[in-house]
């Protein structure tokens, strides 16, 4: 009984409500024009346009999109504070999402990128 309530109150200590309601990680959509651009986040290859990738919240800050032919786009990818965190400052004052970044969110979902020719 005693390991039972041990673990429930870890449990309870270890969450945070926007971990639990808004997750902490959030689709993004990257499309181009022409399709078939390669997209780096924080300089590392996930994906080929058109696609969509589950982002964890306090792991990527740059996005790159590179194709053949054209100018290669880099961006920042600004977040905004989640509302939802300021719930959890009554529970642990919003200790648990600040640390896996469920604090923030990702200002854009969707990303379209029209590429230029490289002349």
């Amino acid at each position: 009984m005693k390991l039972l309530s041990i673990l429930a109150i870890v449990g309870l200590l270890t969450t945070g409500c926007a971990s639990i309601i808004s997750g902490t990680s959030q689709d993004i959509t990257f499309n181009s024009n022409p399709e078939g651009a390669k997209v780096f986040l924080n300089g590392k290859i996930v994906g080929v346009t058109p696609f969509t990738f589950s982002a964890q919240k306090n792991k990527y800050n740059t996005m790159r999109i590179e194709k053949e032919g054209y100018i290669t786009i880099n961006r920042d990818l600004n977040k905004q504070f989640d509302g939802v965190a300021l719930i959890n400052v009554f529970w642990d004052l919003s200790t648990t999402d600040a640390i896996t970044g469920a604090i923030f969110k990702y200002e854009e979902n969707s990303y379209f990128i029209e590429m230029t020719p490289d002349n």
